[in-house]
């Protein structure tokens, strides 16, 4: 819910421990909790704090709606429900309430500058200049159901989970060389096996499937022979840049716009330096003497501080990127002089300038065309929160998508005939759809005739939508689909001869047989796989995971089977050869990234070993009627 703001708030401690956290809300049973409710209150206690019915049923609702604007509006609540998503929801709203409470004890306060730096810094809040957007911050609110004051608080409690869970598990970064050592031996073994596959299409052919049993397999899979919803749209796109070309911009707006964003039109100069710093003024003076008196600057560094031509350069940097004790000293030395030494905090610095690359500044004229195409963006953007106004009322007016299109002299576009993905029937890419995420969830949410719908653009613009036909998805009749059941039964008897084929020689095999007659046999030859590996992408694509997690389950010289790869209808009979053990220099290679993992799943442990404490401290109940009422109003 508050995933984009987090990734703007990048300064505090363990984001990423919170993001496991999340991805383990729906992990948590609530059953041990349920009892002692009358039936018509709160859908849960927690300590001191409540959970109403209003409050989960909008968590609930929220959430329904962002995983329909993802997967499309045939994504109904009750699918949601059968989800679990009201048990993850809950769990998360009593996430928060413990750790608010904890928060309270321990006196971690979220400050109001700490809340406007995090809104600020929002990426979903930014425009197209990069700075904070109220316009992209008001639509953000009301995609999300949101006022102003909920955010905020979210936000604060957010923050002040993140700052508990921060503060008790952000240190943890380390574990024993011996555990990641034996985890990357088990990972990185390999394994070789002989194997030969069956090819299902040499087989006989199997019998022609009956009318029953087509029937029977017709009604067992109606997805498959289900004709998709298609609907058949019209909009008009509305943009900051259509209208940016019919603002006024002054000279004096220029001057203001340059005067007050100089700095982006200022390239400082650039210097490469090198350096040596010693403990002592006396040891840096007598480096510098030392030069004086010809010595070369790398050979000084090798002599008294063992020091390689690469340990010395600094590499290119500007003034800011400096000590301001010793960047003055360095930018106004002329190129390859070595300066007398400077002291900083580090020490005392001798420093040659080896390149330097001149500043530049754009000046008002040079930047013209920039700050007219910002100011006049900037205007456009901020016009068409009256321009929406004006369609949101002409709406309700009961004006037609063409009528408003003609109004504002924009053009009307239309498609026809399109399922959820967007998709027409002869299966070709419609060029002129909008590429809005929200698009055709919006598209496939409305009613088919009903009043157009305003859709936000994140980049400032909007869309005025209407779904003007619905197609509803229908099972196509038997007799269109009735090639289709007959070769899908035939691909399954197939396969199933293949993998009856391939059990029969693995036990001929098992008793002594041999592979290379068993292949032969049915028309094939016996093969050496690649090396193979545990849970990766397998380097013999003709071998599938189930025939490659069979042969980490075997024994050399043991014998399995399973489908093949590449054609799940045809069977592999394999036989493990050879085990190889983990190459040291691989492990090496892994080490301190399984290391890193590890470490952030011990601490994602230590966090839901937190919470239990925590909630069985504190106490948590829950009442199972109200939650059932919460998710059906």
């Amino acid at each position: 819910m508050l995933q984009q703001m987090r990734s703007g708030a990048a300064s505090w401690i363990a984001k990423g421990l919170m993001i496991l956290l999340i991805v383990s809300f729906g992990a948590w049973g609530i059953g041990d909790y349920i009892g002692g409710f009358s039936g018509r209150g709160d859908v849960a206690t927690v300590g001191s704090a409540k959970i109403s019915q209003p409050e989960f049923a909008d968590a609930y609702r929220r959430e329904v709606s962002n995983l329909q604007r993802r997967f499309g509006s045939a994504f109904t609540a009750e699918q949601a429900r059968q989800l679990g998503l009201d048990e993850t929801v809950l769990n998360r709203l009593i996430e928060d309430k413990l750790y608010v409470q904890v928060a309270d004890k321990l006196g971690i306060m979220i400050t109001d500058a700490q809340i406007r730096e995090a809104i600020t810094n929002a990426p979903a809040f930014k425009g197209i200049t990069g700075q904070f957007d109220r316009l992209a911050y008001e639509t953000y609110l009301r995609n999300e159901g949101y006022t102003e004051g909920m955010l905020v608080v979210l936000l604060r409690q957010d923050l002040a989970r993140t700052q508990l869970l921060g503060s008790l598990f952000g240190s943890i970064t380390g574990v024993p060389d011996a555990m990641v050592d034996t985890i990357l031996g088990y990972r990185l073994e390999r394994r070789l096996a002989e194997y030969f596959v069956i090819d299902a299409a040499k087989l006989p052919a199997p019998a022609a499937p009956t009318d029953a049993q087509i029937e029977e397999y017709y009604k067992a899979n109606p997805l498959a022979y289900t004709a998709p919803e298609r609907r058949s749209l019209a909009w008009i796109a509305i943009t900051p840049q259509q209208y940016a070309g019919q603002m006024p911009v002054s000279d004096e707006e220029l001057r203001e716009e340059y005067d007050a964003h100089r700095s982006a039109y200022v390239t400082p100069e650039k210097r490469a330096i090198e350096q040596v710093v010693f403990a002592t003024e006396a040891e840096a003076k007598a480096a510098y003497e030392a030069m004086q008196k010809g010595e070369d600057f790398i050979a000084m560094a090798a002599r008294l501080q063992k020091l390689k031509a690469e340990d010395v350069k600094l590499g290119t940097v500007t003034r800011d990127e400096l000590p301001a004790s010793i960047a003055n000293a360095v930018f106004a030395l002329p190129l390859n002089t070595v300066g007398e030494p400077v002291t900083s905090p580090f020490g005392w610095h001798l420093a040659r300038v080896t390149a330097i690359q001149p500043g530049t500044t754009k000046s008002l004229d040079e930047a013209k065309a920039e700050l007219r195409q910002q100011i006049a963006l900037r205007k456009a953007t901020e016009g068409l929160i009256k321009l929406r106004q004006q369609i949101d009322d002409q709406i309700a007016g009961g004006a037609t998508l063409e009528e408003i299109a003609t109004a504002h002299k924009a053009n009307l576009n239309r498609v026809v005939g399109i399922d959820a993905q967007g998709t027409p029937p002869d299966g070709k890419p419609v060029e002129n759809l909008p590429k809005l995420p929200a698009f055709l969830t919006e598209a496939f949410d409305m009613d088919a005739g009903g009043e157009p719908r305003i859709v936000d653009d994140v980049n400032g613009g909007f869309l005025v939508l209407k779904a003007v036909d619905v197609k509803p998805a229908a099972l196509r009749p038997l007799n269109d689909v009735k090639d289709s059941v007959v070769a899908a039964l035939q691909q399954r008897a197939r396969s199933e001869a293949a993998a009856e084929a391939a059990k029969q020689i693995a036990e001929r095999l098992r008793a002594g047989g041999d592979i290379a007659k068993e292949a032969a046999a049915v028309g094939a030859s016996v093969q050496l796989s690649a090396p193979l590996s545990r849970g990766g992408q397998p380097a013999e694509r003709a071998l599938s995971p189930a025939v490659i997690t069979a042969l980490f389950g075997a024994k050399p010289s043991e014998i399995v089977t399973g489908p093949a790869g590449a054609n799940a209808a045809n069977a592999i009979v394999a036989k493990l050869t050879r085990i190889e053990p983990a190459d040291p220099a691989a492990i090496a290679r892994q080490k301190d990234q399984t290391a890193q993992q590890l470490a952030g799943g011990i601490a994602q442990d230590l966090v839901q070993q937190y919470r239990q404490t925590v909630q069985k401290d504190i106490g948590v109940k829950i009442d199972p009627a109200a939650r059932v009422r919460a998710t059906g109003l």
